[in-house]
């Protein structure tokens, strides 16, 4: 049921905004954790275990690093004895990491990934001419396990680091990985970011509610009236694609990456509406990714949060770990300054890919950026070089627009690959692209009424990407807005939602795309 889950988010968050405006303030945070814990009782049922279980592993393997390291004291000891027991406290530390990664990650990788190894696996022996049976998993994946899991990652990790000290009170830690908005599609968040404003106990106020619902709103909007009319045109596409070929394979692609950027951002935006109302602000998650000039600039303007995520827990670690300090160490620094780029962006490429789910679809896919990645940062400096020798402006408005369009295009593929249902089907498609197909009937697809909509809707999100680029802060503005002004923009823009958006009879609502992961 696809509006399963916004029905869920909105009971919630009304029964919570009761609950959490009536408590005392220090007892707030609590209100928050048992409405989290409730909301995923009642959407996951058993799969709320795998939840606790990352819950009180976390509190536990962060507890322990910091008992660790009061165990011991560096004071008054020699440099050699002082050097010695710092690397006893980091190896045991490691250990610690090392056991609770295995239990946090053996989880997503059993009910995620499981089937897929195993079945792989099968493939793999039968071409060595081995054939084995392999088990089958079959458990519904738990709701945001690939959120919450990195987020309890994230919180583990940076306590070992000596970020912040580890959570006494396992109440706000289970808070942290829990908090309800989050738990769909993200964004992540930072222990460091966020607990202080999760515990901080904030009465409601005017402003935060309206701003919180008008965000929501911003979000049902982007759901109802462009990503459900957007898919209309999409699923046509790619569930016919045999019958279709050249320009109307890329308005299919099209298609999809707005129903895609809507639907996700539509659901960021309401979590981060959600998390406004009890005065909390949420991590960043897009930030005009199509105006993007090259692909690395594409993913530091979409799922800002992930990228963040992958950056500072993978790439980070990987360039900097002793194993390839030692691999560089007797290379020319030309080659080792690839080496030390090729191995961490290939490390996050990979995990990127299969983060997105457990196919070698989502893993051609991450790797996909990965070798765009590579081809920019080798070629960049000659094309550089090429434009200063003709004392061509780099920064031209030309060049720039033709930078966008060619991101785009990659962009663009990297969609195809991302929507088609395996390789074998992407490779059919992209081929498609390049031939003639069957007349495309538009208005049979799409009413003529839906269309109007979509574009007058997706018009409407372009004027307010227009906005933004001039500076204009819509949301600071809104806020300036008196609250009964505020009420009335609110009730305005609900019903015409409710009015014109693209749900009940009629329409077929796509399950959430990102809610998958």
């Amino acid at each position: 049921m696809p509006y399963q889950i916004l029905i869920f988010l909105g009971v919630f968050t009304i029964v919570t905004t009761v609950v959490y405006a009536v408590c005392p303030s220090k007892q707030r945070y609590i209100a928050l954790l048992i409405s989290s814990l409730a909301f995923y009782g009642f959407y996951c049922g058993f799969g709320t275990i795998f939840l606790i279980t990352t819950v009180v592993a976390s509190y536990l393997a962060a507890i322990k690093i910091n008992k660790i390291s009061d165990k011991y004291s560096l004071a008054g000891l020699p440099k050699k004895e002082r050097k010695a027991l710092k690397a006893k406290i980091k190896k045991e530390k490691r250990l610690v990491l090392i056991i609770y990664v295995i239990v946090n990650i053996g989880i997503l990788l059993t009910l995620k990934y499981f089937n897929f190894f195993a079945s792989s696996s099968a493939v793999f022996l039968k071409l060595l001419g081995i054939t084995v049976s392999t088990p089958v998993i079959n458990i519904a994946l738990p709701l945001g396990i690939s959120y919450y899991s990195l987020n309890a990652i994230s919180y583990v990790v940076d306590v070992l680091r000596g970020k912040y000290v580890a959570e006494k009170n396992i109440l706000k830690t289970a808070l942290f990985i829990s908090f309800f908005p989050q738990l769909h599609e993200g964004p992540f968040g930072r222990y460091d970011d966020l607990m202080p404003q999760l515990t901080s106990g904030k009465q409601i106020n005017a402003d935060n509610l309206f701003n919180g619902i008008g965000r929501m709103i911003w979000g049902l909007f982007k759901i109802f009236m462009v990503a459900n009319r957007a898919a209309i045109i999409s699923d046509e596409v790619f569930k016919n694609y045999t019958n279709y070929g050249g320009f109307t394979i890329i308005i299919g692609i099209i298609a999809y990456t707005i129903q895609l950027y809507a639907e996700f951002s539509g659901y960021i935006d309401i979590a981060t509406g959600i998390a406004n109302i009890f005065g909390i602000k949420l991590a960043k998650n897009f930030d005009m990714p199509f105006l993007a000039r090259n692909v690395g600039d594409f993913w530091r303007r979409w799922h800002i949060s992930l990228g963040s995520w992958f950056r500072d827990y993978i790439f980070y670690p990987v360039s900097t770990s002793k194993l390839l300090t030692k691999l560089i160490k007797n290379m020319k620094p030309s080659l080792a300054n690839t080496v030390i780029l090729i191995i961490p962006l290939f490390c996050v490429w990979f995990l990127t890919g299969l983060w997105h789910g457990a196919s070698s679809k989502y893993i051609a896919y991450g790797l996909y950026y990965f070798v765009l990645m590579i081809i920019f940062n080798l070629l960049s400096p000659v094309f550089e070089k090429i434009l200063t020798k003709y004392n061509v402006n780099t920064d031209n408005k030309v060049i720039n627009l033709f930078r966008i369009i060619k991101t785009l295009v990659l962009v663009g593929i990297g969609m195809l690959m991302f929507r088609a249902e395996n390789l074998t089907i992407f490779s059919q498609i992209f081929r498609s692209v390049f031939r003639r197909g069957s007349e495309f009937q538009f208005y049979s697809i799409i009413e003529p009424k839906d269309f109007i909509a979509l574009v007058i809707s997706f018009i409407i999100i372009l004027i307010s990407v227009i906005i933004k680029l001039k500076d204009i802060n819509i949301e600071s503005r809104f806020e300036r807005v008196s609250t009964y002004k505020k009420y009335w923009i609110c009730f305005t823009a609900l019903c015409l939602v409710l009015i014109f958006g693209a749900y009940g009879l009629g329409y077929v609502p796509p399950d959430p795309i990102y809610g998958g992961f």
